[in-house]
C-alpha cells in the first residue's frame, strides 16, 4: 500500500513539472557531471597516491583548489554532496600524511 502511495505521489509530481522544468533539471545535471568530472580527476589522483605521502603533498593543494572552484559551479544538491564527500576523503588522506 505504501509503495502504491509513493508511486502515485512520484507520478503526480512528475506530471506537474513542465517541460521547461525538466529541461532545466537535465541541463543542471549535465553541467554538474562536467564540473564533477574535472574536480574528481584531481581528487582521485590524490586518492590513488594515498600510500605515497610525497605524491599526496604534491597534489593535495591542487585537488582542494579544484574542489573549491567546483563548489561555486555545481547546481544540484547531489553535486554538492559529492563534492563534500570528496573533500572529506582528501581531509582523511591529509591526516595520514603530515
Amino acid at each position: 500500500m505504501r509503495l502504491r502511495v509513493a508511486l502515485a505521489a512520484a507520478l503526480w509530481i512528475a506530471a506537474c513539472q513542465t517541460e521547461s522544468d525538466l529541461g532545466k533539471d537535465a541541463g543542471n545535471i549535465a553541467s554538474d557531471t562536467e564540473v564533477l568530472r574535472e574536480a574528481s580527476a584531481a581528487a582521485n589522483e590524490v586518492v590513488r597516491n594515498a600510500g605515497d605521502c610525497d605524491a599526496v603533498a604534491a597534489g593535495l593543494d591542487e585537488a582542494r583548489r579544484s574542489l573549491d572552484e567546483a563548489k561555486g559551479r555545481v547546481r544540484t544538491a547531489t553535486g554538492r554532496v559529492t563534492l563534500e564527500a570528496l573533500g572529506k576523503r582528501l581531509d582523511a588522506i591529509a591526516e595520514t600524511c603530515p
